[in-house]
């Protein structure tokens, strides 16, 4: 939620997801979220993306010694699709064996990205452009890197 500060006789946010907030002067105000149908139906569709069967939060779910996905993975993965735009398409999540959850963009076996997530604030990120490779890690202090916005456009083209 956010706090807004009135300073006149109206006040009102400017922010798109929160509703107009009236008060009188020096009177404090807490807004709630407010989101369009379709900024519902988006947050929606992330929400029905991420619940992983309790199987993937144990150790060796995979039979062969993977790491269980820490639910601090999971909360990575919603606060970055909720920040991703929402003329990205939603990607596929993949849990993964050292315990990192994936998001991956796949338009064919030579154009594909994927960024995943440890819990920890590390963004793991590969992907195949053509004959081109790439990795690297990235971090989401404010926002998605706008190299991370660039690469899943490409396989979005």
């Amino acid at each position: 939620m956010s706090t807004l500060t009135a300073h006149g006789s109206f006040t009102f946010s400017s922010n798109t997801c929160l509703p107009r907030v009236y008060a009188t002067e020096g009177e404090a105000v807490r807004a709630r979220p407010f989101h369009t149908a379709s900024q519902h139906r988006r947050l929606d569709a992330i929400e029905a993306l991420l619940p992983l069967p309790g199987r993937y939060r144990e150790a060796n779910w995979n039979g062969e010694g993977a790491a269980p996905i820490p639910e601090s993975a999971i909360q990575e993965v919603r606060t970055f699709l909720q920040k991703l735009p929402a003329t990205f398409p939603l990607p596929e999540v993949t849990p993964e064996p050292d315990g990192y959850l994936g998001l991956e963009w796949y338009a064919n076996k030579w154009l594909l990205y994927v960024v995943s997530f440890n819990g920890k604030g590390a963004l793991s990120c590969s992907g195949l452009m053509g004959p081109d490779r790439i990795y690297g890690t990235r971090y989401m202090d404010e926002g998605i890197p706008a190299e991370i916005l660039d690469n899943i456009t490409k396989v979005l083209r």
